[in-house]
């Protein structure tokens, strides 16, 4: 996990922690849930000093920030803050011990008392329906070209949806049909026993809304288990197009029948 500072949510496990929390408390799930959710992950988290005291500060401080920083996370906090900045933020610069001092230090004060100005809970949106489900299969009009993609991933949240979207590595003249999707390829690339995906846009729910002239489903799929090699942000059809085209000369990938990975059509 990369730790780019000594700030006490300057690092990906701190940004997991801090995001998860607040996002989680904006959507307005149970924050005793959230407390539980985290707590169970001490384990998965805490694997040295170092990382110790990036989880617990992150921790106390996220919670803080909403509000609902009880007295065992606080206290839990305030000791890893007593024993001082783990030696171990030396491997990461020989100045980075007293810096992160100074951050616990401020974190200790914070937490001693009340947050002023918590983060609020907005209020609660009018819920949104996504446009597509996991597994739809949707075809993409270009100016002169078909192309066909899929709902690779779904993320739907009461104040966000977000789509990813994997493309098959077809190009034709005519609108496609499921059967052309499941005789296409599409890129990918093999871990040890896992299969990734090597294509990937990843919409709002805004952006895709306005590309919706150019898009059908035209039918569903459920591919054998995979996951996600490729986390590209995406808000036009140009995306689309680069996705299907793009070079493995510049992205190192191998492609792969669609029939010889597919589990079962569910909708045609």
């Amino acid at each position: 996990m990369a730790i780019d500072g000594v700030k006490i949510i300057d690092s990906d496990d701190a940004y997991d922690i801090y995001n998860d929390i607040v996002e989680r408390y904006k959507d307005g799930i149970d924050v005793e849930l959230i407390k539980k959710d985290w707590l169970n992950e001490e384990s998965n988290f805490c694997t040295d000093e170092l990382y110790t005291e990036i989880y617990w500060t992150a921790l106390a401080y996220a919670l803080w920030n909403i509000g609902h920083l009880d007295e065992d996370i606080k206290n839990k906090a305030m000791e890893i803050i007593s024993k001082g900045a783990s030696k171990l933020w030396n491997e990461i610069d020989e100045r980075a011990v007293k810096a992160r001092q100074k951050a616990l230090n401020k974190l200790a004060l914070q937490i001693q008392s009340e947050n002023p100005r918590p983060i609020k809970k907005p209020k609660p949106q009018k819920r949104r329906e996504p446009y597509f489900e996991l597994g739809d299969v949707i075809s993409i009009k270009f100016e002169d070209k078909y192309g066909i993609c899929f709902v690779s991933d779904l993320e739907v949240r009461p104040r966000k949806i977000e789509y990813h979207i994997a493309c098959a590595r077809t190009l034709q003249d005519f609108e496609p049909t499921i059967d052309d999707f499941v005789n296409s390829s599409i890129a990918y690339k093999k871990m040890n026993t896992e299969f990734v995906l090597e294509t990937d846009c990843w919409f709002n729910h805004k952006d895709l809304g306005e590309l919706l002239p150019y898009l059908k489903k035209i039918g569903r799929i459920k591919l054998k288990p995979y996951s996600l090699g490729v986390l590209s942000p995406a808000d036009s059809l140009e995306n689309f197009y680069d996705d299907i085209t793009n070079k493995s000369e510049l992205w190192p990938f191998k492609t792969i029948e669609i029939s010889e990975i597919i589990e079962e059509i569910l909708e045609n």
